[in-house]
C-alpha cells in the first residue's frame, strides 16, 4: 500500500503536465475556458491508513474549506501527545464511499493494547494533489479552473489515542480495520516512534538550518522534548550574533508551543531549574509569559536571583499592532507563533494589516516625490507593515500548505473584509509585495 507522501508525489508529475498542457491550449485558444477532467484517474476505490496529530482536527480544519492539503503523517510522538486515525480513499465516488465506511482501530504500546470500536468517521476532507496550489495559481492567470483539484479524500476517527504521560522510549503500532461498501478490509499497520522527554531533551541541533526547519514547521510534526535544546541553541546563536533578533522570535515560538502543551511545559519547567542562570531565567520568563506558575522553581533561588526573575518583563504580545517601530517585529513574532502551533489566529491577524493599503499608497507617493522622511509616523508604519505582511504572506502561500489553505478559507469567509480579500487575491502580482524581496 502506498504511503500518503508517495501517493501524492507519484501523481504530481501527471497533474503538473496535464495542467501545463491545458495552460498552453488556453493561450492558443482564448475562448476555451474549461478543460475536461483527465480520464486516466484511478476509478477503483483504494484505502490506506494515515495518522494525524490531534491539532489538525481541533485547530486547523475548523478554519479551512472542504478541500485541503494533506496533513503530515505522524511518525514520532512525545508523552501526552494525541493522534487521530485517518483513512484516505482514492477512486470514483470516494466521498460517498468514505461516508459509508466505518473504522475500528487498536494501539499496542508497552505490551498493552487499547481497542477502539467500529464507528463512523467524525470528519471528512477532500485532499489536494501535491503541488495543486501552485498549478491552480498558474492556471488562474489564464482564467482556467484547475480540473484536478482533488484525487483523494480523507476521513478521521472520532476517537483519539494519547501517549501515556510517563511513557518511555519505544514503538506503538496502530492496527485498523474498515467496513466499506466493498466489504471488510484490514489496513496496513502503522508504527510510531515514542520518544521520552529525557531522550528528546538531549538531541542538540547540528546547525542553524536544522534549527530553522524545526521552528518553521514544528506544528506539522510536534516534538516538545526538543524545546529545551531549541532554547539553548537560540541563546548560543544570539551570543554569537548580538544584533540578531533570533532570541526574541524563538522565545515567542517557545511560549506559543508550551502554552498549548501543559505536559511539555511541566517537563520544561523541571529541566530549566537545573540550567545555568541565563537559560534558566529566559526559560522561566517564557513559562510565566505563557501563563504558567513558576513559583516552585523561583522559591528555590537566592534572593538576588528571585529579584532578577521578578524584574524581567513579560514577552511582547505578538498581536499588538500599535503603529510604531515594534510593529514589524510583531509580524515576525506572529509567524513564530504560527510555526509553533499552526493556529489560524496569527495568519488572520497578519492578513488584517493588508487593509492598510491607503497608508502604503500615501507612503509610496511620498517616497516617489523625493521627500526626505525623517519620522516614522503611524501612517508610514502601517504602510511599511502592509508591504512586509504582503511579502511574507505571498512567500508562505507558496511554501507552506496550511497557509495556502488558510488564505483560501479567508477568501471565502464572510468575516474577512473585502479590502483584505482584494489584497489576498493579489499576493503573487502586487508590486508592493515584491519590493521587500529586493531589500
Amino acid at each position: 500500500m502506498q504511503t500518503t507522501q508517495s501517493l501524492f508525489s507519484t501523481r504530481k508529475l501527471r497533474t503538473l503536465l496535464f495542467s501545463l498542457l491545458a495552460f498552453t491550449a488556453a493561450l492558443s485558444l482564448p475562448a476555451q475556458k474549461e478543460v475536461k477532467e483527465l480520464k486516466s484517474l484511478p476509478h477503483k476505490n483504494e484505502t490506506f491508513l494515515i495518522l494525524v496529530h490531534e491539532s489538525v482536527v481541533q485547530t486547523q480544519w475548523p478554519n479551512t474549506l472542504d478541500l485541503v492539503n494533506a496533513p503530515q503523517n505522524i511518525t514520532l510522538l512525545n508523552p501526552g501527545a494525541c493522534i487521530r486515525v485517518g483513512v484516505v480513499a482514492t477512486g470514483d465516488n470516494r466521498d460517498s464511499y468514505l461516508e459509508k465506511t466505518k473504522l475500528s482501530f487498536s494501539v499496542t504500546y508497552a505490551g498493552q493494547k487499547q481497542e477502539h470500536a467500529l464507528a463512523p468517521m467524525a470528519q471528512y476532507k477532500k485532499i489536494k494533489p501535491e503541488g495543486g496550489d501552485f498549478v491552480t495559481q498558474v492556471l488562474a492567470a489564464a482564467d482556467i479552473k484547475n480540473p484536478l483539484l482533488t484525487m483523494a479524500s480523507m476521513g478521521v476517527s472520532a476517537d483519539k489515542w494519547c501517549v501515556p504521560v510517563d511513557a518511555s522510549d519505544g514503538k506503538a503500532t496502530v492496527d485498523a480495520e474498515v467496513e466499506t461498501p466493498s466489504g471488510h478490509q484490514t489496513l496496513k499497520p502503522a508504527t510510531i516512534q515514542i520518544e521520552s522527554f529525557e531522550t528528546g531533551s538531549k538531541k542538540a541541533f547540528k546547525d542553524t538550518q536544522e534549527m530553522s526547519t524545526f521552528l518553521m514547521a514544528y506544528y506539522r510534526q510536534q516534538n516538545p522534548a526538543r524545546l529545551l535544546p531549541a532554547m539553548l541553541s537560540a541563546i548560543e546563536y544570539q551570543t554569537a550574533n548580538p544584533k540578531s533578533d533570533s532570541i526574541e522570535n524563538t522565545a515567542a515560538f517557545l511560549s506559543a508551543a508550551l502554552k498549548t502543551d501543559p505536559i511539555a511545559a511541566q517537563d520544561f519547567l523541571a529541566r530549566i531549574a537545573t540550567q545555568p542562570p541565563l537559560p534558566r531565567g529566559l526559560g522561566l520568563d517564557i513559562l510565566r509569559s505563557s501563563g504558567y506558575d513558576i513559583s516552585t522553581v523561583v522559591k528555590t533561588l537566592s534572593p538576588d536571583d528571585q529579584k532578577k526573575i521578578e524584574s524581567m518583563p513579560t514577552l511582547a504580545d505578538p498581536y499588538d499592532l500599535s503603529p510604531n517601530r515594534t510593529l514589524f517585529h510583531h509580524l515576525d513574532l506572529m509567524w513564530s507563533t504560527f510555526g509553533a502551533t499552526g493556529q489560524f489566529k496569527p495568519i488572520r491577524t497578519i492578513a488584517s494589516t493588508l487593509a492598510w493599503r491607503s497608508d502604503y499608497d500615501d507612503f509610496n507617493k511620498l517616497r516617489k516625490s523625493g521627500t526626505h522622511i525623517s519620522e516614522l509616523t503611524p501612517s508610514i508604519a502601517r504602510g511599511l507593515a502592509y508591504m512586509a505582511a504582503g511579502w511574507s504572506m505571498s512567500s508562505f502561500q507558496r511554501t507552506d500548505p496550511l497557509v495556502a489553505d488558510y488564505i483560501e478559507y479567508m477568501l471565502a469567509s464572510p468575516e474577512i473584509p473585502d479590502s483584505v480579500k482584494t489584497e489576498l487575491k493579489g499576493l503573487s502580482t502586487n508590486p508592493a509585495f515584491k519590493q521587500n524581496e529586493k531589500k
